[in-house]
């Protein structure tokens, strides 16, 4: 009898240990099934936030202020009066951002009420170099078609600070 009750008490242990196993199985399943949920959830969560996010980043690259047009008018002295440029809002904001950048001009004459045109024996082109933004170097050279200078000094009309009181 006690081999039988043995027996039982092993049967019944085992019965136990199963509906134990039973029970844990079904719970991992349940577990399994709600982390696959929450996955889900998640993924179309991120993708929904990457979606938005880009959406935002567009609204906000078509609303930002956009740098305006300026004009640099520097004091360049009585040889090369009048030499300015007008620089369009992205190549302004670069300047300002500190970026090295070479413009050439759209040309000068010393008469300011004669259009520039490169076959006027007076034209120079205005080649313009800014190193840094306000308050840093910046050079403007003048460059003649028609003669050629022997002093590249003399072809110098500015090469100083960009300063504020230049920039309309």
């Amino acid at each position: 009898m006690l081999y039988g009750s043995f027996e039982a008490r092993l049967a019944l242990k085992y019965h136990q240990h199963q509906t134990k196993i039973a029970f844990m199985s079904e719970n991992l399943e349940r577990i399994e099934k709600a982390l696959a949920e929450i996955n889900a959830s998640l993924k179309h969560q991120t993708e929904e936030l990457q979606y938005l996010r880009e959406k935002i980043q567009t609204i906000a690259q078509l609303t930002a202020p956009k740098d305006s047009p300026v004009v640099i008018d520097p004091e360049c002295g009585y040889e090369w009066y009048g030499v300015a440029i007008m620089l369009s809002g992205e190549i302004w904001a670069r300047v300002k951002s500190g970026e090295h950048i070479k413009v050439k001009g759209k040309g000068w004459v010393p008469d300011e009420n004669i259009e520039p045109d490169p076959s006027n024996k007076d034209f120079f082109w205005d080649i313009w170099e800014f190193n840094g933004g306000i308050g840093k170097p910046m050079k403007v050279t003048m460059e003649s078609p028609h003669e050629v200078f022997d002093d590249p000094e003399d072809t110098i009309a500015y090469d100083g600070p960009l300063l504020s009181r230049f920039v309309y």
